[in-house]
């Protein structure tokens, strides 16, 4: 009942709202009505202290045919996943059409998070804000739409995308699920990594941009790389499994195993995580999947430790083949591969968050590397990595083919012009 969410203030309301679903969308199911049942449940738990920022709010009159007024909001600002995919969708709009607010809630400065800053017209870094205070200052900004590039990954944000700051919003797919959430009305994607049937898992309208979405910087592939500098063995096939291990699905670990089962000298390359218990945890069960085709896993399988991007990027570069993960496919895992020129083998799911690496590979002009079903994957991977010739020729044709990838501005234009239309259309209701 409403009773039990009459909480003394709106910064109470806030902070016991902080709450998302992160690792639902890991199931590798379509989450629409979950999601949706959630967002309407946290309108409810929002409304008896912040009913006037959930209200509908009308554009702003008296600016005119003057610049759009878009704001940007993130606690992810830096060198990662969200640092990487969009601040281009900062620093590359036309500022002839646009003013850009930035609001960064995180306290770490880095680089990326100085160059989005630096972009900005006006950069409000709010570390530590009660996020009531927050949703005031973005308010008091009055934009004509507001941009999370992702929701869903940190608990505090998610509930601020509850509320109507703008009389448009929209959602990134920095995590790449439906918010469920009544007051997102747009959901910004990928064109080519969707499904024809997309719009149906999302509760937003689905706005679909081209390549990658995004004008991603290419990253600098290492020439000097050795697997000893990381101990790992010269004469071994090395399959690079680069994903956090909570992100592979136990269906992955039948085809993993398979895999090793037909190369026998195959090694899988993990990272660890930065817990031991989920590295141990994750370590038993891939055992057992080893165990059952007779392998034993302290044999086929390497974890490497944290590292930097760099260093990471050496570690792609002496590996073989990568190999993707089903239902959550690599994003920025994939495009690192690629531009180290290391062949991975994807098979797609149907959801947009499986489909990532087959978009990227077809885009590069490499469509045999997306396998059709669990078999062509086994096949594809151990062809690829038994075959030194075959991989130096797939390497050549993906570093050809990177300029379909990086370094692309369609997205930037299309998304301007997606802005301009969906404020123009609020603004004549």
């Amino acid at each position: 009942s409403r009773a039990r969410f009459a909480f003394t203030g709106a910064r109470e309301a806030m902070l016991q709202a902080r709450w998302t679903n992160f690792y639902l969308a890991y199931q590798g199911r379509d989450e629409r009505d979950l999601q949706g049942r959630f967002g309407d449940f946290m309108l409810e738990v929002l409304r008896p202290a912040l009913g006037e920022l959930l209200r509908p709010r009308a554009p702003v009159a008296g600016r005119g045919r003057g610049r759009i007024r878009v704001g940007f909001c993130s606690h992810f600002f830096f060198n990662c996943t969200v640092g990487r995919y969009f601040a281009s969708w900062i620093t590359r709009l036309d500022r002839s059409r646009f003013e850009v607010f930035v609001y960064y809630t995180n306290e770490w400065i880095a680089d990326d998070t100085r160059t989005i800053a630096a972009a900005a017209d006006t950069f409000r870094h709010l570390p530590g804000r009660s996020f009531d205070v927050v949703a005031q200052e973005i308010a008091a900004d009055e934009l004509d739409a507001l941009v999370y590039p992702e929701l869903g990954m940190h608990g505090e944000t998610f509930s601020l995308a509850s509320l109507r700051l703008a009389p448009v919003q929209a959602a990134g797919w920095g995590h790449p699920i439906t918010t469920g959430l009544p007051n997102i009305d747009y959901f910004v994607s990928s064109r080519e990594m969707e499904p024809g049937d997309a719009a149906a898992s999302y509760r937003e309208r689905l706005v679909l941009l081209p390549g990658l979405g995004t004008r991603y910087a290419r990253p600098i592939a290492p020439g000097d790389a050795t697997r000893e500098e990381f101990e790992l063995p010269a004469g071994a096939t090395l399959y690079l499994v680069p994903q956090s291990l909570f992100k592979i699905h136990p269906e992955n670990d039948a085809l993993l195993a398979e895999v090793m089962a037909r190369d026998p000298s195959g090694k899988l390359v993990f990272f660890a995580a930065p817990y031991d218990a989920l590295t141990t945890a994750y370590y038993e069960r891939l055992a057992r999947a080893m165990a059952s085709r007779g392998l034993a896993i302290d044999d086929r399988v390497v974890f490497l430790p944290y590292m930097t991007h760099d260093q990471y990027l050496r570690v792609n570069a002496v590996c073989d083949v990568m190999l993707d993960t089903l239902h959550w496919s690599g994003g920025n895992t994939s495009l690192d591969a690629l531009a180290c020129g290391l062949p991975l083998v994807t098979l797609p799911g149907h959801l947009m968050r499986g489909r990532q690496s087959a978009a990227m590979l077809r885009l590069v002009g490499v469509d045999e590397l997306v396998a059709g079903d669990a078999e062509g994957f086994v096949a594809k991977a151990v062809e690829v990595g038994a075959d030194r010739a075959l991989r130096a020729q797939l390497s050549a044709r993906i570093t050809a083919g990177l300029g379909t990838l990086f370094d692309r501005d369609e997205a930037i234009r299309e998304l301007e012009d997606f802005l301009e239309r969906a404020v123009s259309e609020a603004r004549a209701l």
